[in-house]
């Protein structure tokens, strides 16, 4: 067996055990997303608007339109249901932790970066699109001092 340890990979697996305890603006954002793919949960009992967590946060109106134009344009152009989870589940899906990746690089200019994990779930056509409004909003979120990390790990290769 040949173990290589290569820092200089980019981040492409999602399954990283710390990403699974979000941070103050991570947890903003997936509890937007949440509650705007599933406004009624049962579990969490409480009758909250992804608009009022935005705005709790400190987004403008301006910034609201954004997320929810985003989130229309994910769920519209996306070549399969997006993989989300309930707002009372403590894991992130797949699906959450590609998209505040996503805004974690937008965030520092690393479109390019961006831009490979929207191509995994999204046409070429859709992804343009996405991109642009998915930059207003990680510059809204930088804006109102929520800075989304990036998440870089080491990844072992066994041959």
């Amino acid at each position: 067996m040949h173990f290589l340890i290569s820092s200089a990979q980019p981040y492409t697996l999602l399954d990283e055990s710390l990403a699974q305890h979000p941070d103050v603006a991570e947890q903003t954002v997936l509890t937007a997303l949440r509650t705007w793919m599933r406004p009624r949960c049962d579990s969490v009992r409480k009758h909250e608007s992804w608009g009022a967590v935005l705005s709790d946060a400190g987004l403008g109106n301006d910034c609201l339109l954004c997320f929810d134009l985003l989130m229309h344009s994910l769920t519209d152009e996306s070549c399969r249901p997006l993989d989300t989870r309930c707002r009372c589940a403590s894991d992130l899906a797949k699906d959450e932790a590609a998209l505040l990746q996503t805004l974690a690089l937008l965030q520092r200019m690393r479109s390019d970066e961006a831009i490979a994990l929207l191509d995994d779930w999204l046409p070429r056509p859709a992804s343009g699109v996405v991109l642009k409004v998915a930059r207003w909003f990680a510059f809204w979120l930088l804006d109102a001092g929520l800075e989304i990390r990036v998440r870089e790990r080491r990844v072992t290769y066994v041959h």
